[in-house]
């Protein structure tokens, strides 16, 4: 939930703030939905068979320390190319951190709570969810509105074009 609503996050400042995001903030983007896929698979398969079991655990919150790795090393890309005194950044700044310095703090985050639930799970005991069903469904149905919704905004910003620009100052498909 606390993923979706940072993405949903980035969609404010896309739609709202007109800030325009470059291929590295979509491969951040990206790298979050897969960081969130383990955990969202995770809670399906338990809510299908009534329990979450070990493997499906230690698979799911594995997934999360994959695509935050991949996610970290691409905000740090960023913040690289960013790095001289004097350059102001790509965008605006929030609460004085840029996005991509702010992605970099949350892949670090779902490291951490990922390394923290391996280190508690142990493989033989199933792990019974909760919190109620429902509240759940409706978390993954975000999640799915989220990977929609960015694959549309991908696809409007780079209309039928094979590559994204670097600097994008509108959007393609409507051009």
């Amino acid at each position: 939930l606390v993923t979706c609503g940072v993405v949903l996050g980035a969609f404010f400042v896309q739609f709202v703030e007109k800030e325009f995001p470059c291929p590295l903030c979509y491969l951040q983007r990206m790298a979050m939905i897969l960081a969130v896929l383990g955990p969202a698979r995770m809670i399906a398969i338990g809510h299908r068979k009534g329990r979450i079991g070990g493997v499906a655990f230690t698979t799911g919150f594995g997934m999360t320390v994959l695509a935050s790795l991949l996610g970290a090393c691409i905000s740090i890309r960023q913040i690289l190319l960013h790095i001289q005194p004097g350059d102001p950044g790509y965008g605006d700044a929030v609460f004085g951190l840029h996005l991509y310095t702010w992605a970099l703090i949350v892949f670090a985050c779902l490291l951490i709570d990922a390394g923290i639930h391996l280190v508690f799970i142990r493989e033989d005991v199933p792990i019974e969810p909760l919190h109620p069903p429902i509240l759940s469904r409706l978390v993954l149905w975000l999640f799915l509105l989220v990977i929609v919704a960015n694959i549309v905004a991908v696809f409007c910003q780079t209309g039928f074009h094979w590559f994204m620009v670097d600097n994008p100052t509108s959007y393609r498909l409507f051009q």
